[in-house]
C-alpha cells in the first residue's frame, strides 16, 4: 500500500472504479486496489503515487464534477506494525526529508489504535528535532493507524489531495 483513498461509507466500490479509471487516464497501467476493513477507506498500490496525485489534483481543477466518489487521497511512504518503537523509528528515518529551517506538524488518524493520539504525538515529536508550526507547516508527518498496521508519510501540505477542498477552490 502506498496510497490511501477515502470515500463516503458504502461507496468504496464506486470510488475504487473511479480511481482505476483515473489512474488509466494518467497513463498508469498497474493498479492494485484493496478495500480496507474500515468503512470509507481504500488501500491502493500504484507506481509513483505522488505524480498520480498531481495528475488527480489537476484533473479535479479542470473537471471538478467528474470525480464524484473519491474524497481524499493520501500517499504513504512506509507501512509498519502498530508498535510504538516501529512507528517512531520509521518517522525518525522519514523525517530526514524535513529540511533545516523547515517546520512540521504531526497529523494522526486512528482506527482501532492501541495508542491515544496524544501518546503518538508525544512519542513522534520526541524523535524529530525540528520546529513545530501547527498553522502553516512546510511538512506534515502523517500517521494513519489501521489496527495492527500503520501507514506513515512525510508530506508537503499540497501532497494531501482533498477533492472537496479543490472543488471549492475551482
Amino acid at each position: 500500500m502506498n496510497l490511501i483513498l477515502t470515500s463516503a461509507k458504502g461507496l468504496e466500490a464506486r470510488a475504487s472504479a473511479e480511481f482505476k479509471e483515473l489512474a488509466l487516464l494518467s497513463g498508469i497501467r498497474k493498479v492494485g486496489i484493496e478495500r480496507s476493513a474500515y468503512d470509507g477507506v481504500i488501500e491502493a498500490e500504484v507506481e509513483n503515487p505522488r505524480a498520480l496525485l498531481k495528475f488527480l489534483a489537476d484533473y479535479v481543477k479542470s473537471e471538478p464534477f467528474r470525480i464524484r466518489f473519491i474524497l481524499r487521497a493520501l500517499p504513504i511512504d512506509a507501512v509498519v506494525d502498530t508498535k510504538m518503537k516501529d512507528i517512531t523509528a520509521t518517522v525518525k528515518r522519514l523525517s530526514s526529508t524535513i529540511g533545516q529551517g523547515e517546520t512540521f506538524r504531526i497529523t494522526i488518524e486512528t482506527r482501532d489504535s492501541p495508542y491515544s493520539t496524544k501518546e503518538l504525538i508525544d512519542a513522534i515529536a520526541d524523535v524529530i528535532d525540528k520546529k513545530v508550526d501547527l498553522e502553516s507547516p512546510k511538512k506534515i508527518v502523517l500517521v494513519q493507524v489501521f489496527g495492527e498496521y500503520t501507514g506513515i508519510s512525510v508530506l508537503a501540505p499540497e501532497e494531501i489531495l482533498s477533492v472537496v477542498k479543490l472543488k471549492r477552490g475551482s
